[in-house]
């Protein structure tokens, strides 16, 4: 009886930290999604707007999800109190201390920090064109996202559950 419960736990545990696994895949997508829709957010804020930078990334806290929510809140409160000397310091803290809630990775991090260090430092077009560029670029890594996303959450799932069995057959 006791083998047959440590056998069925043993499943259990395996194939919960396989879907564990595979879900972080479709947080990364869910979090690229949610940055691509904040910077077009700030792209409108900034340039058809005009509104400084510190309250468009307010703006755009209030209206995102967590916990894109919590950095952007954070990189304005730190732009508000002059707590940092350019908006890529702000960014690189805020998204150094909160690298364990992110899913992301550091490609797309380095798209996000890219256009940080322009922020509030060109014209017009200037922006235009970085916002351009990062929104292509989190595009591609959108994409690449969702493919494997559509890749490895399956596989983890059945992985799981697969080197639960094996186990459990070992034991047995």
């Amino acid at each position: 009886m006791l083998k047959i419960l440590a056998c069925i736990i043993i499943i259990i545990a395996s194939t919960a930290i396989g879907f564990n696994y595979g879900e972080g895949f479709k947080k990364r997508t869910k979090q690229l999604n949610e940055l691509q829709r904040c910077i077009n957010q700030l792209q409108n804020d900034m340039i058809y707007t005009f509104t400084p930078l510190p309250e468009a990334i307010y703006n755009i806290a209030e209206k995102s999800k967590d916990p894109i929510k919590s950095i952007f809140k954070e990189i304005s409160s730190l732009l508000f109190s002059n707590a940092v000397d350019s908006s890529y310091d702000a960014f690189y803290k805020v998204f150094k201390d909160k690298k364990e809630v992110l899913n992301l990775n550091k490609e797309d991090l380095n798209v996000i920090l890219d256009l940080a260090k322009t922020l509030g430092e060109c014209d017009i077009d200037g922006e235009k064109r970085m916002f351009s560029l990062t929104l292509s670029s989190l595009k591609k890594q959108l994409e690449g996202s969702e493919i494997s996303m559509n890749n490895n959450v399956k596989m983890c799932r059945y992985l799981g559950f697969s080197l639960g069995a094996m186990v459990v057959i070992m034991l047995i």
